[in-house]
């Protein structure tokens, strides 16, 4: 009894002093300025993209993430940073920030600016399809990069209905969502820090470097479609 209540007199403290600033800290990273008041060198740079799209003086947007601020609708870091808005991916976020601002105050961050790999890259995975959804449940083979994504199975099973697009009919191949059983996600075809020479044309993907790729591992993955794409 006397070692249960000493692990008490411990363990409300030290849970206190771990819960009582998430609702501060969630609030606060809703703040692009906040976000990289610790995130240093690269979110700075991100952050500069991000307002001169915004302000539409640069002309076309420096890669996928600014161009999200240029499109008219308000727009914040935390939007794709934050997953699903869930509870386990709210804490996930907050746990992540606690650990970048550690650190940040030990010295020891990643200033690299263009940065390939995605940390956490499931709460980016889902924080896309917070608003692009609708784009994994178009069926057909001329969208099945997208509706064969194990996101597009997780949706269906959420109850959103798929469609066929215009003209698409019901004999068309990849009708089903999510029927490969890929582990591919949305960031990895679709980099948000990474600048490229007339990205504009192509949405801002790296189709020969980044997307073929991450087809030959779906292909290879699946058992189907071609290993070779250039």
């Amino acid at each position: 009894m006397k070692r249960s209540r000493k692990f008490l007199w411990f363990a409300v403290p030290l849970l206190l002093l771990v819960a009582l600033p998430f609702p501060v800290a969630s609030k606060l990273e809703e703040r692009d300025t906040f976000c990289i008041a610790c995130h240093t060198a690269p979110e700075e740079a991100y952050h500069q993209r991000a307002q001169a799209a915004a302000s539409g003086d640069t002309g076309i947007p420096a890669d996928l993430a600014s161009s999200h601020y240029g499109s008219g609708e308000a727009f914040r870091c935390i939007d794709c940073h934050r997953g699903d808005d869930s509870p386990a991916h709210r804490w996930q976020t907050f746990l992540l920030g606690a650990r970048d601002a550690l650190t940040f105050i030990s010295g020891q961050g990643d200033e690299t600016v263009e940065k390939g790999t995605a940390g956490a890259p499931e709460l980016l995975n889902a924080g896309c399809l917070k608003c692009h959804a609708e784009t994994l449940l178009e069926l057909g083979f001329n969208n099945h990069y997208h509706n064969q994504l194990e996101a597009a199975r997780l949706l269906a099973e959420l109850g959103a209905k798929p469609f066929m697009p215009e003209g698409g009919i019901q004999g068309d191949l990849f009708v089903t969502l999510g029927e490969s059983g890929s582990t591919i996600g949305c960031v990895d075809c679709h980099q948000g820090h990474v600048t490229l020479e007339a990205g504009e044309l192509t949405a801002f993907l790296d189709v020969d470097h980044v997307v073929f790729p991450a087809c030959i591992v779906c292909h290879e993955e699946t058992g189907h479609g071609p290993l070779e794409l250039r």
